[in-house]
């Protein structure tokens, strides 16, 4: 259901899970101008359908984003430069988002700011971020060729910054440096923060891990 693909997918302004932000007063064309950042062309995987399936299963899990939520589900990745510093894009995509809210609840873009920070180390440190969270972490959970898929379209935004000329070996390299932050996650009690995370999740993510650190492994 989370991972149905859509033949011609859209997200701007008119998508039901962002009712709530529009509401609290941000402006549809502001949305459709921050979405633009997610269709650089440097883009492979943290694009627009990324926001789109996040926001699409929010609505088919029956969750009501708050504004905060929305607002930080938009900009979460709104920067993003391949081999920046761990957090460092998500710093910039929070002052991002305090410099398009000018005029919305202070209350609201600063939680929705530190949403945003919390996805630098997948820690929900807030009620508010588990859904959060759980929607960034969501393509873990794909049917094994997606998640593949997805795989190769982390790689193909960092491939650049791996000086090794064969893209197979280029590609186990990349492979086996994302194995501490697999094992990472699969070290935590759950993946997943909120019941329906875990529900419809947990399990698949679990397997998904588990392969892509088995396949890694030197032969």
């Amino acid at each position: 259901m989370f991972f149905m693909r859509q033949p011609n997918p859209v997200l701007d302004h008119r998508h039901p899970a962002l009712v709530p932000l529009l509401g609290a007063g941000f402006a549809a064309r502001r949305v459709d101008e921050v979405l633009a950042f997610y269709d650089e062309p440097h883009r492979a995987y943290h694009d627009r359908q990324h926001l789109l399936e996040m926001f699409d299963a929010a609505v088919a899990l029956g969750e009501h984003l708050s504004a905060t939520q929305c607002l930080a589900l938009l900009f979460h990745d709104a920067i993003y430069v391949p081999g920046a510093a761990r957090g460092s894009n998500e710093m910039m995509s929070a002052q991002l988002l305090r410099v398009y809210t000018a005029g919305l609840d202070r209350s609201v873009v600063d939680a929705a700011g530190a949403l945003v920070i919390d996805t630098a180390e997948h820690v929900a440190r807030s009620a508010e971020a588990e859904l959060v969270l759980d929607l960034d972490l969501m393509r873990l959970a794909a049917p094994p060729p997606d998640f593949d898929r997805y795989s190769r379209q982390v790689f193909a935004e960092q491939r650049s910054l791996i000086a090794i000329a064969d893209d197979a070996v280029a590609l186990a390299f990349f492979s086996a440096r994302r194995v501490p932050f697999f094992q990472h996650l699969l070290d935590r009690p759950s993946i997943y923060c909120t019941a329906p995370g875990r529900r419809h999740f947990e399990r698949p993510a679990r397997a998904n891990l588990q392969r892509a650190i088995a396949q890694a492994a030197p032969a």
